[in-house]
């Protein structure tokens, strides 16, 4: 499963002072500790302050200290524009969706890049209740993509998960949406896993068994923080469970190397 760090995100507190401050220390630290931490990509989103010149800034001092590819975080298509513009190698757009003006920006970006692309299942009528309007959007936004030659092995599906705190059905709602994408459309899925546990205790505990739950469903992609050693546990058992290490070697290697969280 793809791993994307998600701690490089202005919503943070540290991270917006850090920003603002042009704290290149701080921002080099956090990328380099993700990354060894087994981060696939990191997210980088710069939203709360001068969103378009602060995404120069973060991608390039991201890139002075590691190599490690990056999903550039934005509703504004000139933020992602700028990432695009600046990072080197690979890299991913978070986020179209059927929203009219998020579609019309983000696009001709995402045509022209051919790169990864996270796609969210919403229109301008909001988060769809059920699965099934999950599922139209899904088909809408994809027909879209295939039109204009987007290359769909590069596309993640959001279903998008609703707090727990909203209604206890809302993991449900998403694991059925998650199942049906993949077998209706043969995409991949991806989700951003913090809202689930929104305004509960424990949410580091929710979110670990929210996501092997969808591990167990075929996702493949997950914003996360992989500075939670507990979580990369359970990414590590849920793998070894469901066949994707082989003769457990990664699992065994883990152990003997004092790195499973209990």
């Amino acid at each position: 499963m793809l791993i994307i760090g998600e701690k490089l995100n202005s919503t943070i507190p540290k991270v917006r002072k850090a920003i603002k401050e042009k704290d290149e220390a701080f921002v080099h630290e956090l990328a380099q500790k993700q990354t060894e931490a087994g981060a696939d990509l990191l997210d980088i989103n710069t939203a709360m302050e001068d969103e378009v010149n602060d995404m120069q800034w973060i991608v390039e001092t991201v890139q002075q200290v590691v190599n490690t590819p990056l999903c550039i975080d934005s509703t504004n298509p000139k933020a992602i524009e700028k990432g695009l513009e600046t990072a080197q190698g690979r890299v991913m757009i978070n986020s179209i969706s059927m929203e009219k003006a998020r579609l019309e920006g983000m696009l001709p970006l995402a045509l022209d890049a051919k790169c990864e692309l996270v796609a969210l299942a919403t229109d301008d009528k909001g988060i769809p209740k059920t699965v099934d309007e999950r599922l139209a959007i899904t088909g809408r936004l994809i027909d879209i993509l295939e039109k204009n030659s987007f290359p769909l092995e590069k596309l993640y599906i959001d279903p998008l998960v609703l707090p727990l705190a909203v209604s206890n059905d809302t993991a449900l709602i998403f694991y059925r949406s998650l199942t049906e994408i993949k077998q209706r459309y043969g995409v991949k899925t991806i989700s951003g896993l913090s809202n689930v546990s929104h305004s509960l205790p424990q949410r580091r505990l929710i979110n670990r068994y929210f996501l092997a739950n969808c591990m167990n469903l075929g996702m493949d992609a997950a914003i996360l923080d992989p500075l939670d050693a507990q979580i990369m546990t359970a990414i590590m058992v849920t793998n070894l469970l469901i066949n994707k290490d082989r003769f457990s070697r990664k699992f065994l290697q883990s152990y003997r190397s004092g790195n499973i969280e209990g």
